[in-house]
């Protein structure tokens, strides 16, 4: 067997559609006609360069070199073996699939995901089908052979393959071009959570609010809390996923209650970021301008002042449609209000009538939801009256319902009834001002509540100083001092009650939520509990510790978990931090910032980072200047690095090395000095940045911090750049990633991997900028760490520049461009410029409409097409 080629390949998979029965008809003729078929096969496999690895059955495994080549043998065995005359009259069909990915060898054939993806996308084709997965398109281009073209296919999810795959088909000249649906798990996009329980009822309310989808690109499902206007908004959305063609998506807002931050919440369940210089708004219509998208916006009452973000969305994305659910409609152009009814009530006059009681809703609901915390609950002639009449005093609130079905593992629906009634009379008096079903349903959580023990209700109060959900470890450390239950059986009780939601953390630890309508609940009582302050306290230096123990850990290699991590604890340190704003608590607030910046820069948040950042400094301002104020203002200047606004980073970082000085902590004063050095170095002035990094360095030194150390060394190498000594600069650099891979510190060591691949470029020497390259870009693939892809993508069209591939350059830096387009920043224009200008180089050798298709091409690419292609 010729040998086999390794490096970035192109995988080809073929099998026969229907052998099966195809073997069944000709019998003994198979043989002969499997021949045949390999023969076909082996020459147009063979005539484009391509080697078989295996064939088992009637199945073909095959690599080539090139891309273009796989597509040729497809399209000429395609040929072949429509053009073949088979006995008896048979006609043979051949499903294809081709991927290009690493060709990775052992024991003499090929292994890894790349070859499993390529036989999944065999799989999901169709007899006389040729499909073919982005990383292969993108490396095709406009190079496709003679008489073929690709149709894009969207995406697909893919059998044992977690991420969804970008899938094309060849259409093949004078072929049929129109096959079924493709076999994929599921071809559309959505973020809809999977439902726990049955969604019961509510036929025409679904089917009156699809059809006006239909026609009006804004509906407010409108009603009290607890109507069910949650539950009803997303069985609406999950019946639209195969409508519109870039998906559904969810965006919950009811931990939100500052308005400004609604588009962040938009943007977070669209996962797009904020561009350089646009506002947020600006950058969520440049992402949904040409897409047919629904987004939910789920609890809008509390930032209903957010309407104008919503409707500029609506006005500026023509293809855009917002299903929206609210207490209160947006009062935008062209809403639709659909007023959420209660459930259907039965007839208190035909309470006898068991089968039509069973075929009411809320008289559904009731038992369904009673049966699962009492297995056997059944609707029978001596209780159906009694159920009929629960239903009736609950106004049909299905929230109502569910917690009184609740109920029913301890209580009969007698029992029931009569706790129910006792309760409701108690409240008749209630707020004038409320609706009667928003009183009924306070009166049913009240009751539910007067059920739980003393110190079960005051867990329960103490549960209100979370936002967004809570943590076991939270709960214990914020709620359970002074309670005389342990806070996990509270948690249980709350649960059994149906007043807390269980569910897990990324890292599978158990963690709560609860309905907003029952959050403001509890925030009454918890106010009225007169400990509301103490605990906010606690709430916020809790926040803190977790902040400060994340921040060193935003480098290192379990970094993806703590940004995991805080971004599920994100509203909770908005709280603690409006919190330590709003009661002049500038110690914890700048403490909470300091350490989170980095999270902020890596999930899109800078703006949000620099303007609380910038309101804590202010609100400090009389205060003594310390170590604090010098590691806030540090975090600051990093935040505004990343949005490219020097004279804002210099003014923060000379502010953090005067304060550093005053204080005369010579660790402090290292890491002051290394991050004012890069203003100089940024601005070409290379003996202000020696005189900047030489004190740094010594300071550094006597403090005795090796990573502090290395980072000098990093620097002084960029230094060594500026005055166009690269080679001296080599040996620095090395030096910094020995320590940080002795350190463990995984980020630096790619970063100064990526920094000395563009100084082996300017010694000369492409091979050992190819191999740091492709290293740093693993590790950064590794850390989902798109930001510093982008900066290799970058890297790298500098080499395909050098290596005479004007194309490739072009291409990789429009990938580059979408990246930081979506994250809102990116390294500093003016370091890429140190390295050189791929843009300008590449436009240069193409011409300007070349370059232009090229680079939307690349741009084109999502993030995993991008690094398919960047390996290649």
């Amino acid at each position: 067997m010729p040998q086999l080629p390794t490096g970035t390949v192109t995988f080809l998979f073929t099998d026969i559609e229907g052998s099966t029965g195809l073997l069944q008809r000709v019998g003994d003729g198979y043989r002969g006609l499997l021949a045949t078929h390999n023969q076909l096969l082996r020459k147009a496999i063979a005539s484009s360069g391509g080697v078989e690895v295996q064939t088992e059955g009637d199945g073909f495994f095959a690599v080539f070199p090139s891309a273009t080549g796989a597509i040729r043998a497809a399209v000429q065995a395609q040929r072949a073996v429509s053009d073949h005359v088979w006995p008896e009259g048979e006609v043979v069909r051949i499903r294809m699939g081709i991927h290009t990915g690493e060709g990775d060898l052992s024991d003499g054939t090929y292994v890894g995901l790349d070859v499993h993806r390529a036989a999944r996308i065999a799989a999901a084709g169709h007899g006389g089908q040729v499909l073919v997965s982005e990383a292969t398109r993108a490396l095709v281009g406009h190079a496709s052979p003679m008489g073929v073209a690709l149709r894009d296919l969207g995406l697909h999810r893919l059998k044992d393959i977690e991420q969804p795959e970008h899938l094309h088909q060849v259409l093949i000249e004078g072929f049929p071009d129109t096959f079924p649906p493709i076999r994929s798990l599921n071809a559309r996009l959505s973020n809809l959570p999977e439902e726990r329980s049955s969604f019961i009822g509510r036929e025409h309310e679904v089917r009156t609010a699809t059809a006006l989808l239909e026609r009006v690109r804004l509906l407010t499902l409108t009603g009290p809390g607890g109507i069910g206007k949650t539950r009803l908004a997303l069985k609406i959305a999950a019946e639209q996923i195969g409508r519109f063609g870039d998906g559904v998506y969810l965006a919950d807002l009811s931990a939100i209650s500052d308005p400004t931050l609604v588009p962040q919440a938009i943007a977070k369940a669209l996962m797009v970021r904020e561009q350089p210089g646009r506002d947020l708004v600006g950058s969520l219509v440049d992402h949904l301008r040409n897409r047919e998208l629904l987004l939910v916006l789920d609890n809008v009452e509390q930032v209903v002042e957010a309407a104008g973000a919503i409707g500029r969305l609506i006005n500026e994305a023509p293809r855009l449609t917002v299903l929206a659910t609210s207490r209160i409609p947006l009062h935008l152009t062209g809403e639709q209000e659909f007023p959420v009814p209660s459930l259907d009530l039965p007839d208190p006059h035909r309470s006898s009538d068991l089968d039509g009681l069973a075929g009411n809703e809320a008289v559904m609901l009731f038992i369904q939801r009673a049966e699962a915390v009492r297995p056997g609950m059944r609707l029978t002639a001596d209780n159906a009256p009694t159920v009929a009449q629960i239903a009736v005093k609950l106004d049909g609130l299905p929230l109502a319902i569910e917690l009184a079905a609740s109920r029913a593992k301890l209580l009969a629906p007698d029992a029931i009834l009569a706790r129910l009634g006792t309760r409701l009379s108690l409240l008749t008096t209630g707020a004038s001002d409320l609706p009667e079903r928003q009183r009924t349903l306070r009166s049913t959580i009240e009751w539910s509540h007067d059920l739980l023990e003393a110190e079960e209700q005051r867990l329960f109060a103490r549960l209100g100083t979370f936002s967004g959900g809570w943590t076991l470890e939270a709960a214990g450390v914020i709620c359970g001092p002074g309670l005389d239950v342990e806070v996990l059986d509270g948690l249980a009780t709350l649960v059994d009650h149906s007043l807390v939601r269980p569910g897990q953390a990324g890292n599978g630890e158990p963690r709560f939520t609860m309905l907003e309508t029952i959050r403001e609940f509890v925030a009454e009582r918890l106010a009225e509990s007169g400990e509301a302050d103490e605990l906010q306290h606690r709430h916020a230096e809790h926040f803190r510790n977790l902040a400060e123990e994340a921040e060193l850990r935003l480098t290192r290699e379990d970094r993806v978990v703590w940004l995991a991590r805080l971004e599920a604890e994100n509203d909770n340190l908005r709280a603690a931090l409006d919190w330590a704003e709003r009661t002049g608590d500038a110690d914890t607030g700048l403490r909470t910032a300091a350490a989170i910046w980095r999270f902020w820069q890596q999930r899109g948040h800078l703006s949000e980072g620099r303007a609380r950042l910038e309101r804590l400094l202010a609100m400090a301002a009389t205060a003594p200047r310390g170590p604090l104020r010098a590691r806030a203002l540090a975090a600051l200047g990093g935040i505004t690095y990343w949005q490219n606004d020097n004279p804002a980073t210099r003014a923060a970082y000379e502010e953090a090395v005067d304060i550093a000085r005053e204080v005369g902590d010579p660790k402090l004063l290292a890491s002051a000095l290394l991050d004012l050095s890069f203003i100089p170095l940024l601005e070409q002035d290379a003996d202000r940045g020696e005189a900047i990094l030489r004190e740094g360095l010594a300071a550094a030194m006597v403090a005795g911090d090796r990573l502090l150390t290395a980072d000098f060394w990093d620097s002084i190498a960029f230094l060594e750049v500026v005055r166009g000594n690269p080679r001296d600069a080599i040996s620095m650099r090395r030096r910094a990633i020995e320590i940080f891979r002795e350190e463990g510190d995984v980020w630096k060591v790619a970063n100064n991997l990526t920094g000395l691949a563009m100084i082996s470029r300017m010694a000369g020497d492409l091979d050992a900028a190819r191999g740091h390259l492709r290293e740093a870009l693993g590790m950064f693939v590794q850390a989902s760490d798109t930001m510093s892809i982008a900066m290799v993508l970058t890297a790298l069209a500098l080499v395909a520049n050098d290596d005479g591939l004007p194309e490739r350059a072009a291409r990789l830096v429009g990938a580059s461009a979408r990246i930081r387009d979506e994250l809102g920043g990116g390294i500093p224009p003016e370091l890429i410029g140190r390295w050189g200008d791929p843009e300008n180089d590449a436009r240069t050798a193409l011409g300007e409409d070349a370059y232009d298709r090229a680079r939307a091409e690349g741009y084109a690419m999502d993030t995993e097409a991008a690094v398919a292609y960047a390996r290649a």
